[in-house]
């Protein structure tokens, strides 16, 4: 039998009433009386009386130290009766047979006290391996528990276990204190919750239908942790048939110890994230206002400058000067333009606020229209632009794969060296087609990924290419907003890097429909 069945069975005997316990034991020594009858007219057996001491053993075992005794009495009373001289009469006619009652009733008191003390330990070992169960099971359950009210539910349930009564946990919130969890059954009732409220306020334990709380079934705990969270648990232990159980104080302790724990836990995870998003938001401040003050400092500087000498020295100034200065105003304009752009583009996705409105697009409208956005940065490097006229079309918002392929081709012009070589390049394959960028510049860092972050620069230091480092962010969120993704590789040999942008193929959408 497991140990589960076994502790079963005696909670059958420890609920049963004393008067079935004492009826069955009396039953026990009938039937003994009845089996010693039969064989002492059978044969002559010298020791029949220690038939009697089996229904004292059982007794003790099955129902403690009472019915035992009542057993030992009953059967030294019925051999008496039925089996010693003279017969049918509790008169003892030898000497002889006096001693053998005694000594029956001396040995069948032995052996129920034995008996019965072996029955205290045998229960005793099998609430502690019960209750070390049930503790080993609420402490894997709080482990696996999601927030304040699964740790409550898993401690609810441990205590309805351990104490075989209703059980219920109760949590501080902002307003009042509120049922989490509840088990085995019973409902709180208002002089429940005025107890419960009374033991968190003065920090003590109630006990149910005592004072001061006399309404209340419920015995009830108060749970503070170090980090001010607050809980109270209670138990139906003291209204009970059986009365109050010894010392529950032990086992009421190590399980508002757990929850004490598993609350603390879930506001130091809340601290943490708190932490974690301050330290990001502080982060992203900090980048932001870098590229705001190192970035866009010069294209305005530049501007103001241009500006200012026009005003004062215009009339000075030739033909061929004014228009040099006027484009390179219009230069760092178009400039500063696109570096606001692109920090309105990352504020969009961030915010969720990115609208997508897919149609069937060819790479070749997509690869010329982010050419001409990308131009300025492209001046002065060689650009090939490979991109079939009868490559697939792509099912994508073009305005935004235009911008996402812009700012990948202003991020090689960026780091590609003057004179040096830029392909755009398109294909399809499995269901996508793509649009790659590959350059003759420097190449990623060794770890590619942090690239795609916010305000991430390939080159750092002042002497690094302007810009608010969000080209290759902006591009990424933007194919992924309209079902694509972005890859990056360096080319073998430290040859350049190669960018492509996937996206879905217009028939490949277009079929399932």
């Amino acid at each position: 039998m497991s140990l589960s069945a076994e502790r079963h069975a005696e909670q059958r005997h420890e609920r049963l009433h004393p008067a079935a316990a004492y009826a069955l034991s009396l039953a026990m020594v009938a039937a003994a009386t009845l089996a010693a009858v039969l064989v002492d007219r059978v044969q002559t057996i010298p020791n029949l009386s220690l038939i009697f001491v089996l229904p004292v053993v059982i007794a003790a075992v099955s129902f403690g130290w009472g019915p035992a005794l009542a057993a030992a009495v009953a059967g030294l009373l019925t051999f008496n009766f039925f089996l010693i001289e003279p017969r049918y009469s509790l008169d003892v006619a030898e000497p002889a047979n006096l001693w053998a009652l005694m000594l029956l009733l001396i040995t069948a008191a032995i052996v129920s006290a034995v008996a019965a003390q072996s029955r205290r330990r045998a229960v005793e070992a099998w609430n502690a391996a019960d209750q070390a169960t049930a503790l080993q099971a609420l402490a894997q359950s709080l482990v696996a528990a999601k927030g304040d009210t699964g740790a409550a539910q898993a401690c609810a349930a441990a205590l309805a276990r351990l104490f075989q009564a209703a059980s219920v946990v109760l949590l501080q919130g902002e307003a009042e204190l509120a049922v989490a969890a509840q088990a085995g059954g019973g409902e709180l009732s208002a002089a429940d919750q005025e107890a419960a409220g009374w033991a968190l306020a003065a920090r003590m334990p109630t006990r149910g239908g005592a004072y001061p709380v006399e309404g209340a079934a419920y015995d009830f705990w108060p749970v503070v942790t170090p980090q001010r969270q607050q809980a109270v648990i209670g138990v139906t232990i003291s209204l009970g048939e059986d009365g109050r159980p010894a010392n529950p104080e032990r086992l009421v302790e190590i399980v508002s110890g757990y929850l004490a724990v598993a609350l603390d836990r879930e506001a130091y995870a809340a601290q943490v994230l708190d932490s974690r998003v301050e330290v990001a938001s502080e982060r992203l401040k900090a980048d932001l206002l870098a590229a705001v003050s190192h970035d866009l400092k010069t294209p305005l500087s530049t501007v103001l400058f241009t500006l200012q000498s026009l005003q004062k020295f215009g009339k000075t100034h030739d033909a061929k000067t004014r228009a040099e200065l006027l484009t390179l105003a219009e230069t760092e304009t178009a400039r500063l333009s696109a570096m606001v752009g692109n920090l309105l583009d990352m504020n969009r996705l961030d915010a969720g606020a990115v609208v997508v409105k897919t149609a069937a697009v060819e790479p070749a409208e997509l690869a010329a229209e982010a050419l001409r956005s990308a131009a300025g940065a492209l001046s002065g490097r060689v650009v090939f632009n490979e991109v079939s006229p009868d490559a697939p079309p792509l099912m994508v918002d073009a305005s935004l794969f235009e911008s996402a392929l812009a700012n990948v081709l202003e991020n090689a012009g960026k780091y590609a060296p003057a004179g040096s070589k830029i392909w755009l390049r398109s294909g399809a394959g499995a269901g996508s087609g793509w649009i790659e960028v590959e350059d003759q510049g420097p190449g990623f860092p060794d770890a590619i990924e942090p690239m795609f972050e916010k305000f991430s620069r390939g080159v750092a230091g002042d002497g690094r290419p302007p810009g608010t480092g969000l080209g290759l962010s902006i591009a990424r969120g933007f194919l992924e907003a309209q079902g694509g993704q972005v890859e990056a590789e360096n080319l073998a040999g430290g040859k350049g890097a190669r960018v492509r942008l996937s996206a879905p193929l217009a028939r490949a959408v277009a079929q399932p429909a």
